[in-house]
């Protein structure tokens, strides 16, 4: 059966795999879990990690509805600079990696559901500690960026 996804279809058109999934995610045969995205410079011959997710549905957080990650970037409305930028220049690519594969054990959703996002913070860490990974939040992260910036000038001032 043939794929009828807008934005899955706009990728296609980029052309020279400029933005790849992992095998396993666009067929969900790979579906709960942490995710990255990746932008690999071939000129350089580097990889950066521009982010880090999780998400009980990867192919529905890319490709489906108006919060998913691709539809805003067709959309020129995705805030992650290193994405955009690796989307218009000729020498880099993007993928899309399942970094763990999480399986619940439904013994308790609370503790199934902490689980994940305690994965997804240890590679937010991981990869920020190699320099990486640095334009996002985790969720519920309580401080808006204007407030944390107007702290930290009154404490440098202390």
């Amino acid at each position: 059966m043939d794929n009828k996804n807008l934005t899955l279809k706009w990728i296609d058109t980029l052309g020279n795999n400029k933005i790849v999934f992992e095998r396993g995610i666009i067929d969900c045969t790979k579906n709960r879990g942490i995710y990255g995205i990746f932008i690999i410079d071939n000129k350089q011959q580097t990889e950066y990690c521009a982010y880090v997710g999780r998400t009980v549905n990867i192919y529905k957080r890319f490709l489906k509805g108006d919060d998913a990650h691709f539809v805003k970037l067709r959309k020129g409305l995705l805030q992650n600079d290193k994405v955009i930028e690796a989307l218009n220049d000729k020498h880099k690519r993007i993928e899309v990696r399942v970094i763990e594969q999480i399986m619940f054990n439904y013994e308790n959703y609370y503790k199934d559901i902490q689980f994940m996002a305690s994965r997804e913070c240890y590679y937010i860490d991981h990869y920020q500690a190699l320099g990486q990974c640095l334009e996002q939040c985790p969720d519920g992260s309580n401080i808006r960026r204007d407030v944390w910036e107007n702290e930290k000038m009154l404490s440098s001032k202390a």
